[in-house]
């Protein structure tokens, strides 16, 4: 009897490690490992998403160990949309991680194997062959996990809250392009038309409204601005970046692209936004990460095709 439960602790150790192997295979390590600038060249040659057929892995921060030393694997299709913040909270943090990069054409065969049929998915977090998707979820997890998401409870609350605020404001609730609540394209154009957006602050507006789209986009923008003068430095909350600061820092970064409002700052009376995203953009992990072949392109609504921007020219 005395040896059969010594035998136990070992039988489910047994059973925990080939539990942790059939996990690990759910990360694709048989994929071909694709170089950024092998990815960035066969997705201009594609033209547009739709005709992508890649399916391949990039890893970072990996040192040469590739899936062995990837701690977390990011699975997406080749634009940046809905994983954006996410890898640049990998990169912020230097964190041995696997991209891996689905092909609309390739998208139905891996679709089945996500947890609701939808993309981004963090794979395998935990070696049981637990997988997180939806982009809220996975922001909060490695918020958690990479230190993130403020320095204490307050802070922890307040990144929430804003994260939230940007989340029905200036992500439309959700949407990866333009929408009711905020359009960058829209800003582009009232300011090309000389109109008149100014409009009373985004608190003393009722949620239904007749504001046009300008005029909520830049209530949307707004409500940033001001936080950042009251905080008086180039974060959100407290001192060190978190994944909000990072959410405003992609909107902004794509804001000031040449094809839109490249001086936002002083066409949208923004200053201290336009200060803030000078100042993330010299964060060296974030510098080094927009100036890489690992970001995927830009694409343009409504043909998906892929264009050029700062930091990412056409080959």
């Amino acid at each position: 009897r005395a040896a059969r439960r010594a035998t136990r602790p070992r039988a489910t150790e047994t059973r925990a490690r080939a539990r942790r192997v059939a996990a690990r295979a759910k990360r694709d390590e048989t994929l071909a490992e694709i170089t950024p600038e092998a990815l960035k060249k066969q997705l201009f040659a594609s033209k547009d998403l739709w005709s992508t057929d890649v399916h391949a892995v990039m890893y970072r921060h990996c040192d040469g160990n590739g899936a062995k030393a990837a701690k977390y694997w990011l699975q997406y299709m080749p634009m940046r949309n809905r994983a954006e913040v996410i890898r640049m909270m990998l990169e912020l943090a230097r964190a041995p991680h696997a991209v891996e990069v689905v092909g609309y054409l390739a998208w139905p065969k891996v679709k089945p194997t996500t947890p609701f049929g939808k993309t981004p998915s963090l794979v395998d977090i935990d070696g049981c062959a637990n997988d997180v998707s939806h982009e809220t979820a996975i922001i909060r997890y490695l918020g958690r996990e990479l230190s993130l998401d403020g320095a204490n409870e307050y802070e922890r609350a307040r990144v929430d809250e804003l994260f939230m605020q940007y989340w029905h404001t200036i992500r439309n609730g959700g949407l990866t392009h333009d929408g009711q609540l905020y359009s960058a394209r829209a800003l582009k154009e009232s300011i090309e038309r000389r109109e008149d957006a100014e409009c009373a602050r985004f608190q003393e507006t009722h949620r239904v409204n007749n504001l046009s789209v300008p005029a909520r986009s830049r209530q949307a923008l707004r409500v940033f601005e001001e936080i950042l003068e009251r905080n008086g430095n180039s974060r959100l909350v407290g001192e060190s970046l978190t994944y909000v600061d990072l959410a405003l820092f992609e909107t902004l970064f794509e804001l000031a692209e040449e094809d839109l409002v490249p001086d936002f700052a002083t066409r949208l009376n923004l200053p201290r936004c336009g200060e803030f995203l000078t100042a993330v953009a010299r964060e060296p992990p974030i510098d080094r990460y927009l100036k890489s072949a690992t970001r995927i392109p830009r694409y343009e609504r409504p043909t998906y095709a892929y264009i050029g921007g700062r930091h990412c020219a056409v080959p």
